[in-house]
């Protein structure tokens, strides 16, 4: 199974609970390559992370990106984000073509299950899977062409099949949608991934990339903030909430911020 990080420096302590946490809870897959799309993080981290991933018999490999300038020719704002979440609109061109799928997941992700089902999952026709946001303003889904009923996807746990987007050169569509709006979206490549592979997005359930903040609503809430949600029982809602196979700490509810839950 492959896997990409994206991170500084500053991230490689939640960096490194995340991986750990991969490791830990997935010695049973036969093969995991790990790749880490780096932003000038330190070879005294790059020891510590190699080291954690020796133990556990894998191997990682860094890919040190140059400012994201330099994959983007126009101006843009990312709006507070750091331009390397920019960096997964380029997995097809950064990672080697023998590379057919792969995971991506946000630093601040639990791996608290197994990954076998993603590392089997065959996306066919589909560009991605993931999973609809817990809640987005029908406002901000009407800016990138979604209507209400539409689900918004989160882009903190991205399953990539690269061979569809090599083949249907997305990196350019992604680009010229970019450019179309000026350099200027709210949320980013998350929006432009809603956008662009809009039809083509294989729905995951929540328990593969679960917010904190799902604990919070009852199940009968969820249907009018995130219909896709309540697509399950009563008992399966409980268990997803549970057991979820990766727990990912967006938003406020954060558990390195003092008062959080």
């Amino acid at each position: 199974m492959n896997i990409v990080y994206a991170s500084n420096d500053a991230y490689v302590p939640f960096l490194g609970i995340s991986l750990f946490s991969l490791l830990e809870n997935n010695k049973q897959l036969n093969k995991i390559s790990i790749f880490i799309l780096s932003d000038k993080i330190s070879e005294e981290n790059r020891k510590i992370l190699n080291r954690m991933a020796f133990q556990y018999k894998r191997k990682i490999e860094y890919i040190d990106l140059k400012e994201m300038r330099d994959f983007i020719p126009f101006h843009f704002d990312t709006f507070g984000f750091h331009p390397i979440v920019l960096s997964r609109l380029f997995l097809d061109a950064l990672l080697d073509e023998d590379i057919h799928q792969v995971l991506y997941l946000d630093c601040d992700t639990i791996v608290d299950g197994s990954l076998v089902f993603l590392d089997k999952k065959n996306l066919g026709e589909n560009y991605v899977a993931m999973v609809p946001e817990l809640y987005m303003p029908s406002a901000n889904k009407k800016l990138i062409g979604l209507t209400e009923s539409e689900p918004y996807y989160n882009a903190g746990v991205i399953l990539f099949n690269l061979d569809m987007i090599r083949k249907d050169r997305m990196r350019e569509r992604f680009l010229q949608y970019y450019q179309e709006r000026n350099g200027e979206l709210l949320y980013n490549d998350q929006d432009i991934i809603n956008y662009c592979c809009k039809g083509r997005i294989y729905r995951l359930g929540q328990e593969y990339n679960l917010s904190p903040n799902l604990v919070y609503f009852p199940r009968y809430f969820i249907k009018k903030l995130q219909p896709a949600y309540y697509r399950s029982s009563a008992e399966e809602y409980k268990s997803v909430l549970k057991n979820p196979i990766i727990i990912h700490f967006m938003g406020d509810e954060r558990p390195w911020i003092r008062g959080n839950h």
